[in-house]
């Protein structure tokens, strides 16, 4: 026995060297179920030669595991097994039967590597029930508790279903009866392990950081995985890391990010200098170009007016406004006739009083009325007397009676009549210009006859 255990520290000595990775597993738990291969050792006052054979029984429980280090745990396990003893020659005294018990086995467990591990330590068995094959119970017969010794063998133990097989020597005498004849349990007991939850293996992490030391090369040193688990490098050793240092290859100051202190612009000025860091200048103006006052675009040294805002077509100040009607002559499409700016500079003709909307038509022709010559008698004056440069479109239209071909016809005979009538008064002809619609322009609801009326219109449009 002294040399079995002996053999079994042996072997697992050498399990410590067969590991590489430092580490611990987490507690773990779960099922067992076993088939037991027992029969009973015989000794003492035996003078009938009782001897017995294997006989085959079941066991389940659980079992928990609590880890010292990667390599040994400590394993309790609660069990309830079924013994089955035969006897190789039938005595009266001595019947074939089962026996129940609880048991206790208290393991230490070495793993010699991921595949195999060795189990060694006690077990306490506690007797529940005795029961010959006639069925007679005597329980008094046997001692109520026992101790044994086990030793075995696991595979894959840190796997979800892990096979086992153990042998288990009694210590003590389990026969209470006082015949001199001693019973030790002796077992072969073979199974699966079931781990429902636990058994994670976290390897040592000296400093820390979330990697382990077989992998960290700074193993005492918080650090980062992208950096194999040491610090953030400083390549120029100017107190900034390399991942906030913009220049990790020459020194800088924190105050730019590790760099020197830069040119942002490169115009020869340092930024602590210069006072436009952004934008290329002049020592003249601190780094700054030169300036534009006014914003027009054009530098204050070609701008001859500095605080207007203008173009470099007129040397950075304002276009003229010969007509002084608030549009610049660039803009101003009758520059020396004022108009306003929605007129685009030129006068319109109804800002002189004259309703261009009153110049009608009999329906379905271009015959002008009584009253729309007395309009256009107006219209010539004011274009004889107040602007006699201007040009001007006349523009005709029509309402929605009859098919718009005939009315895109109709509306420029009608623009043509006002014409020539304009022409008639006196207006050179070459400042008219007749334009037709038709009824693609309506200003009322041609639904309604005083909607048609306002339709049959010309209009009037300034063009220079």
């Amino acid at each position: 026995m002294k040399k079995l255990i002996f053999l079994f520290l042996m072997i697992s000595s050498l399990g410590l060297f067969a590991q590489t990775e430092k580490g611990h597993y987490t507690v773990s738990g779960g099922l067992l179920g076993a088939a037991n291969f027992s029969r009973f050792r015989v000794g003492g006052d035996n003078p009938k030669n009782i001897d017995y054979n294997f006989g085959t029984g079941l066991g389940g429980g659980a079992w928990f595991n609590f880890p010292f280090s990667k390599v040994v745990s400590f394993e309790p396990q609660l069990l309830f097994s079924n013994y089955r003893y035969d006897q190789k020659d039938t005595f009266s005294t001595a019947l074939n039967g089962s026996i129940d018990y609880f048991s206790l086995p208290l393991l230490l467990k070495f793993n010699l590597n991921k595949k195999i591990a060795l189990t060694f330590g006690p077990q306490f068995d506690f007797l529940s029930s005795v029961k010959d094959d006639q069925n007679n119970v005597n329980k008094s017969a046997f001692n109520k508790t026992s101790t044994s010794i086990s030793g075995g063998i696991e595979v894959m133990p840190h796997g979800r279903l892990t096979p086992f097989a153990r042998y288990i020597h009694g210590l003590n005498d389990m026969n209470n009866s006082g015949s001199g004849v001693k019973y030790y349990n002796q077992n072969i007991q073979v199974g699966l392990k079931l781990k429902l939850a636990g058994g994670n293996f976290i390897p040592y992490d000296t400093d820390k950081d979330g990697i382990p030391d077989s992998k960290d090369k700074c193993p005492t040193v918080p650090g980062l995985e992208r950096y194999a688990g040491c610090p953030i490098p400083d390549t120029d050793g100017d107190g900034i890391n390399d991942e906030e240092d913009k220049c990790p290859a020459v020194a800088g100051l924190a105050k730019y990010n590790g760099c020197p202190i830069p040119d942002t612009d490169k115009d020869g000025i340092n930024d602590e200098e210069d006072k436009c860091i952004d934008v290329p200048g002049i020592a003249k103006y601190n780094g700054c170009p030169i300036p534009d006052t006014d914003g027009d675009g054009i530098n204050d040294e070609e701008d001859k007016c500095i605080d207007v805002p203008g173009i470099a077509k007129y040397n950075g100040c304002p276009a003229p406004d010969r007509d002084n009607d608030g549009v610049n002559d660039d803009e101003d499409k009758c520059p020396d006739v004022a108009g306003p700016v929605e007129n685009s500079g030129c006068p319109t003709l109804e800002t002189a009083k004259f309703r261009s909307s009153a110049v009608q038509f009999v329906s379905g022709s271009s015959a002008l009325t009584a009253a729309s010559k007395k309009t256009l008698d107006a219209g010539a004056n004011i274009l004889n007397t107040q602007y006699p440069l201007l040009k001007v479109e006349i523009i005709g239209h029509t309402d929605n009676t009859g098919k718009p071909e005939t009315n895109q016809t109709l509306s420029m005979k009608r623009a043509e009549a006002v014409k020539a009538y304009l022409v008639k008064k006196g207006v050179n002809e070459d400042r008219l210009t007749a334009i037709g619609f038709g009824q693609d322009q309506p200003i009322a609801d041609n639904a309604t006859k005083e909607g048609k009326t306002k339709n049959r219109r010309v209009e009037f449009k300034v063009s220079q």
